[in-house]
């Protein structure tokens, strides 16, 4: 290991002129962006509208696109020169991982306010794209009778379409261990940057315009005729709109990260 670390330090040099330095530490605040949660239409015509979306989450990362300053040592190096930081730098989904933000963690849309999820430790530079880990609730972090105990997501809301109105709750189990890579993330963070960083949910893919409910037909699905369904896991009568629901969710597509720049 120290042999690598010498040659690495010895290209470095050979690469810039100026002497490889510690790189910077931006400590920014992660927090769940507090805006409403806005009423969209599926592609099968249906209103909807939700009131509630929770999910259980870990261990943030935050990866650059390959632009740090050159007059810093090579990320991939600088965990050896600052022991104490929190950032981890090393290679993923194309970029360097050179921030993060460790925990378990509950997200809530729409918040009652601006909830602040932890400081996030950032190496200065470009940044592309966040990770997470999604996760199941637990009783560290809910009271035993919540809903999302033991799931990923839980989400609630109405669906219209002519004079139905139909009430659905919604929850999700991914995968165990199940990383979801490539969310947005696109700033400069400077070594005297100030701000935050703001977590948003999308369920409407801002790119595209498809939503995390097209091909869910609410009527259909609502045999009783009682204005209301429950999807869920292990529930035969709604199993393939549950797959169609956890696939479209579980994508990098339906979040992001903005970064709002508080100036002096």
């Amino acid at each position: 290991m120290l042999a690598k670390l010498v040659l690495t330090l010895s290209l470095v040099g050979m690469i810039s002129c100026e002497e490889p330095k510690e790189a910077p530490l931006v400590k920014l605040p992660l927090v769940i962006d507090h805006s409403s949660l806005p009423v969209f239409t599926s592609d099968l015509g249906y209103e909807i509208e939700l009131t509630s979306v929770r999910m259980a989450v870990q261990d943030f990362s935050f990866t650059t696109s390959g632009q740090l300053h050159t007059t810093y040592i090579w990320p991939t190096i600088s965990k050896y020169l600052i022991p104490s930081a929190n950032a981890h730098p090393g290679h993923d989904q194309g970029g360097e991982i050179t921030g993060e933000l460790l925990g378990d963690f509950i997200l809530e849309w729409p918040p009652n306010e601006t909830k602040k999820l932890g400081i996030a430790t950032l190496i200065a530079g470009s940044y592309r794209a966040t990770n997470f880990t999604f996760g199941f609730g637990s009783d560290n972090l809910l009271t035993p009778d919540d809903p999302l105990v033991a799931h990923t997501a839980v989400l609630l809301g109405m669906a219209s379409k002519g004079e139905r109105i139909i009430s659905f709750m919604i929850m999700i189990d991914a995968p165990e261990n199940r990383k979801l890579m490539g969310v947005p993330f696109d700033a400069m963070i400077e070594a005297d940057t100030k701000g935050e960083l703001r977590l948003r949910f999308n369920a409407v893919d801002p790119a595209e315009g498809d939503t995390i409910f097209d091909k869910i037909d609410f009527v259909d699905l609502d045999e009783d005729e009682d204005d209301m369904i429950v999807i869920a896991p292990n529930l035969d009568e709604v199993d393939e709109a549950y797959h169609t629901l956890r696939r479209d969710f579980l994508t990098h597509d339906h979040y992001s990260v903005e970064f709002t720049e508080i100036k002096p």
